[in-house]
């Protein structure tokens, strides 16, 4: 029963309603990939936070389901077809094993993608592109290290410094699976991934940032009008296991 309950504690009408706005965030102004044709839309920066304030399973889902929504509402946006989607599935899913504190399947997600990537000929003659994932890495490293209780500090910077760690995890992850539908899908040459290379870190982190300015206020927001977020939410779950007993001592 527990087991099946934190799988599910999120209600379906917060997860539709985050989804729901994932998929208008993909009408809003999008930011050119330099070097390449595609765009990074600023909805991007809901992934890592759909997996911080929901956790890895329920906001995987919303974030998945946001970003089909999306890909239904600007088509123009999608590259890599009905597999588009699963890009932000794999981005919330890291971001909410690392708001958990289980940092190590975040580390070992990335580190199976470079894996995957070194693994096709057309990845090894790009070598140099997965450097960018040192950015998840040092992301995963000082959140781990540093910021066991950042999350639920009272200093807000110390939690706009928890909620930017855990989402450049996130956002390079939806970078490196991004990378490889592209090399799946398009075979580019190493020139292209060369030339996105320098851009690339700053791209990443600009968006990183703009989750941990709207994701801060909304982890300080939400609980106040009884929406339960991020650790939060395991700290209810922890506290209705823990009533459930006395409960049915009562009830005998």
């Amino acid at each position: 029963m527990n087991k099946k309950r934190r799988l599910i504690m999120v209600h379906p009408a917060v997860i539709a309603v985050w989804a729901a706005l994932m998929g208008a965030a993909s009408l809003l102004p999008s930011f050119p990939i330099i070097g390449t044709g595609a765009t990074f839309n600023i909805g991007n920066c809901f992934i890592p936070l759909a997996g911080i304030f929901f956790g890895p399973w329920a906001g995987a889902v919303a974030a998945g389901i946001g970003a089909f929504i999306g890909q239904l509402l600007a088509p123009y946006t999608v590259l890599f077809g009905p597999f588009q989607f699963t890009i932000a599935v794999l981005g919330a899913l890291v971001s909410g094993f690392a708001m958990q504190r289980k940092w190590i399947w975040s580390l070992l997600t990335i580190i199976v993608l470079t894996l995957i990537w070194y693994a096709d000929p057309n990845g090894r003659a790009a070598w140099a592109t997965p450097i960018l994932y040192l950015l998840g890495y040092a992301g995963i490293f000082v959140g781990w290290v540093f910021g066991k209780n950042w999350l639920t500090s009272p200093n807000r910077s110390q939690m706009f410094a928890g909620i930017l760690c855990i989402s450049l995890a996130g956002i390079v992850t939806t970078q490196a699976m991004g990378n490889l539908w592209a090399l799946l899908f398009f075979k580019l040459p190493p020139a292209i991934w060369y030339t996105t290379l320098p851009i690339a870190p700053i791209e990443r982190f600009t968006f990183s940032l703009g989750a941990a300015v709207i994701g801060t206020p909304l982890l300080i927001g939400l609980p106040k009008i009884s929406i339960p977020v991020g650790p939060m939410l395991y700290d209810k779950e922890e506290e209705d296991e823990a009533e459930e007993p006395k409960a049915a001592e009562k009830k005998d």
